[in-house]
């Protein structure tokens, strides 16, 4: 089975880096024709290739704010899921899921 039809939870650290590797080159070439609503997509998916690649070294709070990168805005951690953590967006008051390689700590 080729990786591209694979999920990420059954990659290896290796189909997970050569995917986020097209992954961000396909996003690069979105962004540079203008295509805003794939690259978000593709970046979205790049973020939870790394979550997935580094899920066992990344350390959360549950209650902390963290910087969403691609974005301006934070989120305060509520529950983790997976490589998913949910919390409430500072912007709009609602609660959210992202890829938790999206978190960033001041």
């Amino acid at each position: 089975m080729a990786a591209g039809d694979m999920k990420f939870s059954e990659m290896t650290s290796e189909q997970l880096q050569m995917e986020m590797d097209k992954l961000q080159s396909d996003g690069q070439r979105a962004h540079d024709e203008g295509r805003w609503s794939e690259y978000n997509v593709l970046m979205t998916k790049w973020y939870l290739a790394k979550s997935y690649l580094n899920r066992g070294t990344i350390k959360l709070e549950i209650g902390r704010m963290y910087d969403l990168a691609e974005e301006y805005d934070r989120l305060t951690v509520t529950k983790l899921v997976g490589v998913m953590a949910w919390g409430i967006r500072e912007s709009t008051a609602a609660e959210d899921a992202v890829p938790i390689a999206m978190l960033v700590l001041r």
